[in-house]
């Protein structure tokens, strides 16, 4: 096992683990070059299959032998993974990256400069303390910012009365090594297992998830808000981590989504499209 691998996954975790703190009133979204919204193209669902209707099968006139019944086929349920009208682009040249997102959501390139910028925003919040801790730890990690990809947080959210948490989600994308999908689930859902107050669901790889059939790696997880970030006791995180290849299988692009247990359901449904409509070349 490549040993600079684990170097990757502790960045995924500690980023994750920071930016799952992220809280602060709405801040003017600022224009950022590389996040410059171009309209959404669309993409067509999943096909599904459609069911052949039963071939009757002719009996004849004289026979006395009742026809036997043809079995209804069963519907299947299907995911409706369409791409909103009103969804946006995020883009990525130089790591042939694009992500389609809501235009809800604030999504930027990060680097220190832009950090300080967004962050800067927030100076009256009542989160402003920890934004700026997280701002000095991402800053502070080495490697960290070289291998971020996006930051995606949605500032204005009038479905949560709490304003000291902000939904937010992160892509980086870090060399793969030679590293499966299955043996990085392994190792990062022990490392997140090792950290108290941390509890992991499940940690699998899945099958589509992705236009294109391919497989992610899939971790789910939650978080105590309380013993974290100091919310209400009972406060419940929920986190969502998918790995998966570049068209090569040299690269990962790791997403994590991060978001309040009362509010995390409309947060998987809008990870499960974002992830099926991203391209990562």
């Amino acid at each position: 096992m490549p040993r600079i691998s684990f170097q990757w996954i502790a960045i995924a975790l500690v980023t994750l683990l920071l930016l799952s703190a992220c809280g602060c009133p709405a801040p003017t979204a600022t224009p950022e070059s590389a996040a410059t919204p171009v309209p959404a193209t669309a993409t067509a669902a999943p096909p599904t299959d459609t069911p052949i209707p039963p071939t009757a099968t002719p009996v004849s006139m004289n026979s006395t032998q009742a026809a036997t019944p043809t079995a209804e086929p069963t519907a299947t349920a299907v995911v409706d993974l369409s791409l909103p009208a009103d969804w946006v682009a995020f883009s990525d040249d130089a790591r042939g990256l694009l992500i389609q997102h809501p235009s809800a959501w604030d999504v930027t390139q990060p680097s220190a400069d832009k950090l300080s910028e967004l962050f800067a925003q927030a100076e009256e919040g009542a989160a402003s303390e920890s934004l700026q801790a997280i701002l000095r730890q991402l800053t502070e990690t080495p490697g960290a910012l070289d291998h971020f990809a996006a930051l995606g947080f949605l500032f204005d959210d009038p479905t949560l009365a709490d304003n000291r948490f902000v939904s937010n989600f992160t892509a980086l994308v870090v060399p793969a090594e030679g590293l499966t999908l299955d043996i990085y689930a392994e190792l990062a859902g022990a490392q997140l297992e090792s950290v108290d107050a941390i509890a992991v669901q499940s940690a699998q790889v899945e099958s589509g998830m992705r236009s294109n059939g391919l497989d992610v790696a899939s971790l789910r997880y939650t978080l105590d808000g309380a013993a974290f970030y100091g919310l209400p006791e009972g406060t419940q995180i929920d986190g969502w981590q998918v790995a998966l290849y570049d068209a090569n299988g040299k690269r990962l692009l790791i997403l994590s989504l991060t978001g309040l247990d009362a509010n995390f359901s409309p947060l998987e449904e809008m990870f499960r499209r974002l992830i099926f409509h991203l391209e990562f070349e």
